[in-house]
């Protein structure tokens, strides 16, 4: 028990326990004062050597030869030597202090610990100054830590006349001066002060805990869309907000007065395979491009990247689990949020201001702006500084659907085909594959639960073939017992644009699936419907309904640079808004129409154009007879009763 507590008595006083903790200097002089401990033991316990004056120098050479051997040293080291070259060799220590590092090696139990040297120990221990001059030196901190934020040289500068305004006052009083600290020791004083405390008391604490913040590797997810990260973020250059078909024909004078600025832009992110699963360009932040931004992570958007000509598929899509996003106001609006409520997504709003708790989705924002910015003209960089002389404004050419469209081809073909540093090396469009191959994917909201949640709420009148929207009817059972039997003959309705082939009717306090009475609707955009329609009314002026397989034979010869445009368009703040339906519902008189499809009647027309939409004028054709657009013109009382009718107004 005692040769314990001496061996804790003399570890106290080193300033370290283990050896390798010493700087290599130190160390390598405390592993020779151990090889020279166990020699001398070695070669005592052989006769060699003793512990005497005498005996010690006469086995001096061959402790110093031993110890060299220990250590591979000197002529021990192994070495091929050139000639001239040094070689390390040690002064033996004198035999008191050799005795006294053998003494302590046995009662520390051989440990090496008590050979390391106690240096640290050395020095005047006493206070330096008095307890007047500390305070006084303890107020640089106080004076440089203030909201003015002077400098270390002026924090100085004022404590040392602080000194001497104090001299002054006890020179006055007949006391003794007190000792002045130099400028060096006053910069070692504030040099030794928290810095922490310092920068909150500079800058504020948001600042502070901006810049002392504890970093992690966030949630861990395994699975695909197990957590998604959305966030709006606004683009670093410079665009024309147009669409380039009209910039094209707009005269010189007026595309130098043509408006540019700064898009907006609302992306979301997969945090286990890095993929992107949604872009969407947007005027200002705002809850409807949000919500918009969010119902594209639930489709396939192959066909939105093929319109951009983009070579990789965009599949990547799915159920979400979790959504975090950050507290502005289109996250917390209340029809995002009841959005997201609707789909039974757990959402996730970390507190604001702390934007490395959605680490994935603003690291993507520093990706592009580092990767796919400097490939833009009109780019706004990321500060002034940075900006320079560079004229953003005046070379500002790109339009929104090119804008669009070099965004996806960074996304689709660039992103998700390089690797990615926190994946391991693998590529985004990799790791879904595995992982989705392992996993699977949550599974995806049925139509009707999505009409539910992302179609806007509109009010129509039932009818006897159900309800009218878009120039469509719709109906299903529960429409035609209501129409029968409900006092009530206004209902709820929930489209989904991209699809007319069928709508979500709400009859009471149910919501049902209403189909098309027109077949040959489904998948058929609203934007498809409304430009087909809109050009067949402008050629057949004179009919006062449309023919339901006419236009859907019309929209099967869209060309599919229509079709890209459409699909384009829907990304940028040009896309069909809830106003422009109820504008367009009411700007179509009559409904679509096809009685006698439904009876069997229709006859295929003999002309293959004759329904057409004509996109360039005849050359030196037969002029049509004026007066056939006059010869039999319907009564006006019958046209406007019908238009009261089918328009619901």
């Amino acid at each position: 028990m005692q040769q314990s507590r001496s061996t804790q008595e003399i570890r106290s006083r080193k300033p370290v326990d283990v050896v390798n903790e010493l700087r290599e200097s130190v160390r390598r002089f405390v592993l020779w004062c151990k090889a020279f401990c166990d020699a001398f033991l070695y070669l005592e316990s052989l006769g060699f050597i003793n512990r005497t004056q005498e005996g010690y120098l006469k086995g001096r050479e061959r402790l110093a030869a031993e110890i060299q051997r220990r250590v591979g040293e000197g002529a021990a080291s192994g070495k091929v030597v050139r000639p001239g070259a040094d070689i390390i060799t040690r002064q033996l220590p004198c035999s008191r202090t050799g005795f006294g590092w053998v003494r302590r090696y046995e009662r520390a139990g051989y440990s090496a610990v008590v050979l390391i040297p106690e240096i640290h120990r050395c020095g005047n221990r006493k206070p330096r100054w008095c307890h007047r001059a500390e305070a006084l030196m303890n107020q640089v901190i106080e004076i440089y830590a203030d909201t003015q934020r002077p400098t270390r040289t002026q924090a100085v500068a004022e404590t040392l006349e602080l000194f001497c305004r104090e001299n002054r006052r006890r020179a006055e009083a007949g006391l003794s001066e007190l000792v002045v600290p130099s400028r060096q020791t006053i910069k070692r004083r504030l040099a030794q002060a928290d810095p922490y405390y310092v920068h909150a008391k500079r800058y504020g604490t948001a600042a502070a805990n901006a810049r002392f913040t504890l970093y992690e590797n966030g949630p861990d997810v395994r699975q695909p869309l197990e957590r998604v990260e959305m966030d709006e973020n606004r683009l670093d250059v410079i665009s024309l907000l147009t669409l380039s078909g009209i910039w094209d024909h707009l005269p010189a004078e007026r595309q130098a007065r043509f408006e540019a600025g700064r898009r907006w832009l609302y992306v979301a992110i997969d945090c286990a395979t890095r993929c992107i699963l949604s872009v969407r360009l947007a005027e200002t932040p705002n809850s409807s491009d949000a919500i918009k931004a969010l119902r594209d992570i639930f489709v396939d958007k192959t066909p939105i990247a093929q319109a951009a000509g983009c070579e990789s598929t965009w599949h990547h899509h799915g159920g979400i689990s979790t959504l975090a996003t950050d507290q502005g106001g289109a996250f917390v609006s209340d029809d995002f949020q009841g959005t997201v409520s609707s789909l039974g997504i757990t959402t996730h709003l970390p507190p604001a201001g702390l934007p490395w708790l959605r680490g994935h989705i603003e690291t993507f924002f520093r990706t592009y702006g580092h990767q796919l910015m400097p490939l833009l003209v009109g780019r706004t960089f990321f500060d002034t500084v940075e900006r320079g002389d560079y004229p953003s404004e005046q070379l500002a050419c790109l339009c929104d659907d090119d804008l669009i469209r070099i965004l996806l081809t960074y996304v689709v073909d660039i992103y998700h085909n390089q690797p990615h540093g926190s994946l391991g090396g693998e590529t985004p469009n990799q790791a879904w594959s595995r992982l989705v191959a392992e996993h699977g994917t949550p599974p995806l909201p049925d139509g009707l639960a999505l009409r539910k949640a992302f179609g806007r709420p509109l009010q129509r009148k039932l009818r006897g073939d159900g309800v009218l929207f878009a120039g469509l009817t719709y109906s299903c059972e529960a429409l035609r017992e209501a129409f029968l039997h409900a006092p009530e003959r206004n209902v709820e309705i929930r489209a989904d644009l991209r699809d007319m082939g069928w709508i979500a009717v709400k009859v009471g306090a149910t919501w049902h699936p209403a189909m098309a009475n027109q077949s040959g609707f489904d998948g058929v955009s609203y934007d498809e419907l409304q430009e087909v329609t809109r050009t067949l009314r402008i050629k057949h002026q004179r009919d006062a309904e449309l023919d339901a397989p006419m236009v859907r034979r019309a929209i099967e010869r869209i060309s599919e640079i229509n079709r890209r445009a459409f699909a384009l368009r829907e990304l940028t703040p040009f896309h069909v808004t809830d106003l422009d339906v109820e504008r367009n519902q009411s700007a179509l008189h009559f409904p679509l129409r096809s009685d006698a499809e439904r009876l069997g009647h229709a006859r295929p027309s003999s002309d293959p154009l004759s329904d057409g939409i004509q996109i360039v004028p005849h050359a030196g054709g037969p002029s049509e007879n004026p007066t056939d657009h006059h010869d039999q013109k319907p009564p006006a009382r019958e046209r406007r009763n019908r238009w009261r009718f089918d328009d619901e107004q």
